[in-house]
């Protein structure tokens, strides 16, 4: 019943149109320059419906404060513009598409023993499933997987570890859900190039395995479009910062290397993005966003590197539900990387405002199929820094 939301309120309006004709067939002294305002008002108000906006809206209360059926666990703020909102959508469209309830919990200790808390506190409030949002939760789901076997764990970009951060073995009530990072990276770095930035800039948050993808790929695409224009004045600077939250030595940095010459700088790491779009705005620099779709953020970004967290986290609610509240034999004790096969990385092209002045929806479109068909190979290894011809000055993490 609750898919059809939009569909009713669509056929509310017309049964509303029909009804205003028939009233008009019945009062002469109305006028037929009145009736066509009337419809046209109604077409109008119609127009202006948003379908997304509709589908998020909570018509039946499936979101508790606390204590829902779904929990979303996040280390910061949960509408944050990025990372964590989009996870969130996922919960939230298969909550009140599906009618169960959920809730979102935040840390109150950004270290292993707040993350175990907040955890075990979703549990206490009779969470049946948790979404963990990302590689800081990994500790956790692995000490608390063997402890409450009848709880099922759904892990954003990360796997279970132990107390030294080794990999454990996934129980079957545990799923993981990753991303080819390196791809969405790999796309914008190389159509900055083409774009004609040849002082280009990485500030990363944390040095975890998402954000090490992405600004690998973002090399790697660099260089290749340096090589296809036969360029030799192509430099990076090259950042971890070590967090997550914006900071004033972000800002400084960024506005350092704006005062360097630095065009573009493509930022990932949450919410540190603030301080690099203050540094930006201040410089009239260029940014690229992460993970989701940032134009509409700000002038300032060129393009994002986004991957597809909300579908990734929809389709993995299903599959826990459709098995009847447990994870399938394909998605127990699994991990799953989502990647351009299945459309969940590149940059927007689409519905997006396209700020590129050289570079065609085409080119993207080449670039992105070419990924596809396994044309173009680009490397997921985290451990070594990519091997490339253009200059990369690599900052110390956290200097």
């Amino acid at each position: 019943m609750k898919k059809n939301i939009i569909y009713g309120m669509a056929g509310l309006v017309l049964a509303g149109a029909l009804t205003g004709c028939a009233l008009l067939d019945q009062q002469e002294a109305v006028s037929r320059e009145n009736e066509d305002t009337s419809i046209q008002q109604m077409q109008q108000d119609a127009a202006e419906v948003d379908p997304m906006e509709e589908l998020l809206r909570d018509h039946y209360e499936d979101y508790q404060e606390e204590g829902g059926e779904i929990a979303f666990v996040s280390d910061g703020t949960v509408m944050d513009g990025g990372y964590n909102e989009v996870i969130y959508e996922g919960v939230q469209m298969y909550g009140l598409a599906a009618g169960v309830s959920f809730s979102c919990y935040n840390i109150e200790e950004d270290n292993f023993q707040g993350h175990l808390e907040i955890v075990e506190h979703a549990i206490n409030k009779q969470a049946k499933i948790i979404v963990c949002a990302g590689y800081d939760f990994q500790e956790a789901v692995g000490k608390l997987q063997d402890s409450y076997p009848e709880v099922s764990f759904l892990l954003i970009d990360g796997e279970p570890v132990d107390a030294e951060g080794n990999l454990v073995d996934l129980n079957d009530n545990v799923h993981c859900v990753s991303f080819q990072e390196e791809e969405s990276g790999y796309i914008a770095g190389y159509v900055a190039v083409l774009e004609g930035y040849r002082h280009l800039g990485f500030i990363g948050g944390k040095k975890d395995p998402a954000v090490i993808r992405y600004g690998h790929g973002y090399l790697q695409g660099i260089d290749d479009a340096a090589k296809e224009l036969e360029l030799e004045d192509v430099t990076v600077n090259y950042w971890y910062s070590g967090t997550y939250q914006p900071s004033e030595k972000i800002y400084e940095k960024a506005l350092g290397w704006y005062d360097e010459g630095i065009d573009i700088i493509f930022v990932c790491g949450g919410p540190i993005y603030e301080s690099v779009l203050g540094a930006a705005e201040e410089k009239e620099g260029l940014l690229i966003g992460a993970d989701v779709d940032q134009c509409k953020t700000s002038d300032r970004f060129l393009t994002s590197a986004v991957k597809d967290i909300a579908n990734a986290v929809v389709i993995s609610l299903d599959n826990y539900y459709a098995a009847g509240r447990k994870w399938s034999e394909e998605f127990a004790g699994k991990s799953i990387r989502y990647g351009a096969q299945e459309n969940c990385t590149g940059i927007p092209i689409l519905e997006t405002e396209w700020r590129f002045q050289k570079v065609t929806m085409d080119k993207c479109y080449e670039i992105y199929a070419q990924i596809r068909q396994g044309k173009i190979s680009v490397s997921d290894e985290i451990l070594r820094r990519p091997q490339v011809s253009v200059t990369v000055k690599y900052v110390s993490a956290g200097g």
